[in-house]
């Protein structure tokens, strides 16, 4: 009661101080307590804190994202280019044999040569996927569009899928987390469905990646294990009250890690495994 209290008088006080919403965001718990008095706002104000919001949340994600290694297999190519990796012995080598080339007409470089594959997050919105667990499914959208910057699909599942950014859409991170916000919770959770969404929007790729968060085990359409095995890796990032050996199964079906998070300190952690 008494946390419900203070969140009331927070939304109370930028309901009728909508200008002081940029210093509240300044402040180390804001996203936590944002999540709590979000249904509280008023439409405008709303909107607002949603928009200074997204900006705390896409800084995090790419401070998450920018730490992630680099995909794709190496090949060897003669010449440089800025983002090869020069091969230093080989390029002396071709150096001693053809000195009258010159240094730069000499080198041999390694090349990262990205695999035709894509990405698909997928997260609970059910009910009780409310409070500070919609915020780190932000956090992981965000870090996830920083991450691809395309080929990537984000849905959001209940009971029925809602497309938020289709594979081949071409949509920033801003507009993602503004879609996210206006979703409402509710409904049951049908893991199965999701996941065979998921693949449907994989389907003209080669490599099929996924990230799955959610609180809870399916209570709607049926076991989705085997669905998960389609997947050549699947990530699954669970939250309380999730029962955790439940839904690492569904990890270790796709081939893909399993994080439990608690809080805010562990979600950074966790999508970086899942980006492995």
């Amino acid at each position: 009661m008494e946390h419900c209290s203070y969140f009331y008088r927070v939304a109370r006080y930028l309901n009728t101080n909508p200008d002081e919403l940029e210093h509240f965001f300044e402040k180390q718990d804001s996203l936590e307590v944002f999540a709590n008095v979000f249904t509280m706002l008023k439409e405008n104000v709303r909107l607002l804190a949603v928009k200074i919001a997204s900006r705390v949340i896409i800084k995090i994600a790419r401070q998450i994202s920018d730490t992630g290694s680099r995909s794709g297999k190496l090949k060897l190519v003669n010449g440089f280019s800025n983002s090869a990796e020069i091969e230093l012995d080989r390029s002396l080598e071709r150096y001693i044999e053809q000195p009258e080339l010159g240094i730069l007409d000499n080198l041999v470089s390694f090349v990262r040569q990205q695999e035709k594959s894509a990405f698909v997050m997928m997260f609970d919105h059910s009910y009780s996927m409310k409070g500070m667990k919609i915020i780190l499914s932000a956090i992981t959208a965000a870090a996830i569009a920083h991450h691809f910057k395309k080929d990537y699909a984000v849905l959001a599942f209940s009971n029925q899928v809602i497309v938020l950014k289709a594979i081949d859409e071409s949509t920033g991170p801003e507009e993602v987390l503004k879609r996210l916000f206006d979703l409402e919770l509710g409904g049951d959770t049908d893991t199965r469905l999701v996941l065979k969404e998921g693949l449907n929007h994989l389907a003209k790729f080669e490599e099929k990646k996924g990230l799955l968060l959610t609180d809870g085990a399916w209570n709607r359409g049926g076991n989705p294990l085997e669905v998960a095995a389609r997947f050549d890796q699947l990530g699954v990032i669970g939250f309380p009250p999730a029962k955790r050996e439940t839904i690492r199964q569904l990890a270790i079906k796709g081939n893909g890690n399993f994080s439990f998070v608690e809080d805010e300190t562990e979600i950074a952690c966790a999508i970086l495994d899942c980006l492995k």
